[in-house]
């Protein structure tokens, strides 16, 4: 699953999600710079949630919830939510 999207009004910054649930690699970068990178392979939890923050004068708190489902995750699709300061922006599911 790989999405993108734009956060900032003044300060404009390009947010890239990509995660392969087969093999497991997640990243995301700001304006083409990694700030997560994670190893998803076996959880115990149905929900993982990425935060960071992006900008310098004009910052946003970032947070991507990625919510799999119990049985057989890896072969039906997830959901991803998109929260900027703390409102809920965009939503997403695929695999």
């Amino acid at each position: 699953m790989q999405f993108s999207f734009i956060v900032g009004a003044g300060e404009k910054h390009q947010v890239d999600f990509s995660f392969d649930q087969f093999i497991g690699n997640l990243e995301i970068k700001v304006d083409g710079q990694p700030v997560v990178k994670d190893f998803r392979m076996l959880s115990l939890f149905l929900t993982k949630r990425y935060e960071f923050t992006v900008g310098a004068q004009e910052q946003h708190r970032i947070a991507i919830e990625k919510k799999r489902k119990l049985f057989l995750a890896g072969f039906r699709p997830q959901k991803y939510r998109i929260f900027v300061d703390g409102q809920l922006v965009q939503t997403y599911e695929g695999s």
